[in-house]
């Protein structure tokens, strides 16, 4: 594939998912050391071994890490794949397990445990309700539960993520405006919160359609949060996540006010 006819960056974006699949860059170095009073009786300090074929033998053109290294391996993974999701601060409460299903709730809190779990009939859901009704939640513990599994997930809070793009312009590699771009079009979920938030121009627009025609077209994941209903986003973006997914109106009221209620 040229650059050319790759406008997303998609052979940079495939180095970033591996990257994000295996925890780091692919590497010897990558793979933690034992300590020496502890030395593995499997791998003898190396850290590789060589895997086992069908028929039980040693497969000797092939090497894997070995268990003793193995937890810690999945620890920089999980640890990788947290950094790159870029979740908001301070949203480590947001878990499934930790949100209060009250009335009106209940079925936004089913359909994106639906998509988080991937059990659901379709993979695109969009979240649609007033401030405070616990939308951004649900749209978070998404993410974390993807993360849990080990399966890459990015936020992005909608005006931000076309700040982020615009930026790119001005940097190279990883950073460029291509890469940032490939990313948002090809990591396996994307959450998008406060769409409607962002200033509307033809260049944002574009951006925008972009990202949900080639979601569509590949069948890529994607959680959305608005405060508008569904008829005031622009018409192709609506049209979409009606075609596409599920939309949830989440008519319930303010968690500040259940949480006084409670008190």
């Amino acid at each position: 594939m040229t650059e050319s006819n790759n406008p997303g960056g998609m052979h940079r974006v495939s180095d970033v998912l591996r990257d994000i699949q295996l925890g780091s860059s692919a590497g010897a170095s990558d793979v933690p050391e034992p300590e020496e009073a502890n030395e593995c009786p499997i791998c003898k300090g190396s850290c590789y071994v060589h895997p086992r074929k069908e028929n039980g033998r040693p497969d000797y053109s092939r090497t894997v890490p070995c268990k003793c290294v193995r937890e810690q391996i999945n620890q920089r993974k999980r640890a990788y794949m947290l950094k790159n999701c870029e979740l908001p601060e301070a949203s480590e409460h947001m878990t499934f397990e930790n949100f209060r299903i009250h009335l009106g709730t209940e079925e936004a809190y089913e359909a994106a445990l639906a998509v988080a779990e991937e059990r659901a009939s379709c993979n695109w859901l969009t979240l649609l309700s007033d401030s405070d009704r616990g939308k951004t939640h649900l749209l978070v513990a998404v993410c974390r539960h993807r993360l849990r599994q080990e399966k890459p997930a990015r936020y992005a809070y909608v005006p931000l993520l076309l700040d982020e793009l615009r930026r790119g312009f001005r940097e190279v590699g990883d950073l460029s405006y291509e890469a940032r771009f490939g990313f948002f079009l090809n990591v396996p979920l994307l959450a998008l919160d406060d769409l409607g938030t962002e200033h509307r121009t033809p260049w944002v627009q574009e951006r925008l359609d972009t990202i949900l025609d080639y979601r569509l077209m590949h069948g890529l994941a994607l959680v959305v949060t608005t405060n508008l209903p569904i008829d005031e986003l622009p018409f192709r973006i609506a049209s979409r996540l009606q075609r596409k997914g599920k939309v949830v109106v989440i008519d319930a009221a303010e968690y500040s006010s259940v949480k006084e209620g409670l008190k």
